[in-house]
């Protein structure tokens, strides 16, 4: 089976990483009813524990609000009266308007699949936004939402897509899937909560749209899908959750997690490859590390434990530095680019990693064709 066909919008509001730090400093000043703490003890703190512009130098929005501080146009974070922001009911509501237009906008350009699965862990309405597009197709489409699963949120559905095309038997048989991922992670920040680790998520999360195509039929420019794998790591349940609150959701993030997907890389890299007849120690020579950035210190533990050489997961930080983290989004963008890329020639195996709640780790190997 093959992926290709991608096709990812850029959000309309970009702010550079000091700017958006400075706009959280305000944010974060203003919310605090007591005032205790100046604005520039805050910004001192996010430039003290979040991503630096050395290591993000710009993200993007769909929320216009990011870097806006005339707080009574804002619509989700009017903080001269609500220190929190907009409710949850809200946030969805403005999701949904988004991520209608961003669909009506793929489908404008782009043929109607089999199949279409909407991955996103930053909004959820039914009906969805792909169920409405799905109703203009000239031929029935079958949705299926994979909600919730976060960074890694592009394995569970690659393994959905790959299990709808190959069910022929039970399924029908279905020639392409598409999977899209609308991710609006500017949704869903609390201004009211300054703690250390907040301070970190908020200075790292940003927006992301892309599409892209399962099928049995090669496409021109893409991959082939040789392999998927997934695992989670014992006693690692606390380490990151992603829970639904009164305000919108809402992240914890343990400072461990690096360290502790560092310690579990190796041997997951090694049973996995392995089981599926693969030499590991070619493959460490010769691929390319898609490696989602969770943060700098996601990379830098994969690259080290691995022993890597930098060029190997420069694609990585690449996307980082230009885009920040756009939850499950990311991946996917890390695919196009190297697609794009001409010094990485066809043939080039494509080892791709992803981490999110559980803890859960998943690989991919690819080809690029």
């Amino acid at each position: 089976m093959y992926l290709g066909n991608f096709h990812s919008i850029e959000p309309p509001h970009q702010v550079s990483q000091n700017e958006s730090l400075d706009w959280l400093s305000s944010a974060h000043h203003l919310a605090q009813r007591d005032q205790t703490h100046t604005k520039e003890d805050y910004l001192k703190l996010l430039h003290r524990v979040g991503c630096s512009e050395q290591q993000i130098n710009r993200r993007f929005f769909f929320v216009p609000d990011v870097g806006e501080k005339n707080w009574a146009e804002n619509k989700i974070y009017p903080i001269h009266t609500k220190n929190r922001g907009v409710s949850m009911h809200h946030r969805h509501e403005y999701y949904h308007e988004i991520v209608q237009k961003l669909f009506g906008q793929i489908y404008d350009s782009r043929s109607f699949p089999d199949d279409m699965i909407h991955v996103s862990c930053t909004g959820y309405v039914s009906p969805s936004a792909a169920q409405l597009v799905a109703l203009r197709s000239p031929k029935p489409v079958t949705v299926t939402h994979s909600y919730h699963m976060g960074c890694y949120g592009a394995f569970p559905a690659l393994r959905m897509a790959a299990g709808f095309l190959a069910n022929d038997l039970i399924l029908g048989q279905k020639q392409s899937v598409d999977l899209v991922h609308t991710e609006l992670c500017s949704l869903h920040l609390n201004p009211e909560d300054p703690t250390l680790e907040q301070m970190v998520i908020q200075s790292l999360f940003a927006d992301g749209c892309i599409a892209y195509r399962m099928s049995h039929e090669r496409p021109p420019t893409g991959f082939k899908i040789l392999s998927l794998y997934e695992e989670i790591i014992p006693n690692s349940a606390d380490a990151m959750e992603w829970m639904v609150s009164d305000w919108g959701m809402k992240m914890t993030l343990s400072k461990d997690v690096p360290s502790m997907v560092g310690a579990v890389i190796p041997e997951f890299t090694h049973r996995w490859l392995k089981s599926r007849g693969y030499n590991l120690a070619e493959i460490q020579r010769n691929a390319v590390f898609a490696v989602h950035p969770g943060g700098p210190k996601i990379i830098d533990q994969v690259e080290k434990q691995l022993e890597l050489n930098s060029s190997q997961v420069e694609a990585s930080r690449r996307l980082l530095f230009s885009r920040g983290n756009m939850s499950s989004a990311t991946l996917p963008h890390l695919w196009e680019r190297i697609l794009a890329d001409s010094s990485i020639p066809s043939g080039t195996k494509i080892i791709s990693y992803a981490f999110g709640p559980g803890l859960t780790v998943c690989g991919g190997l690819m080809e690029k064709l």
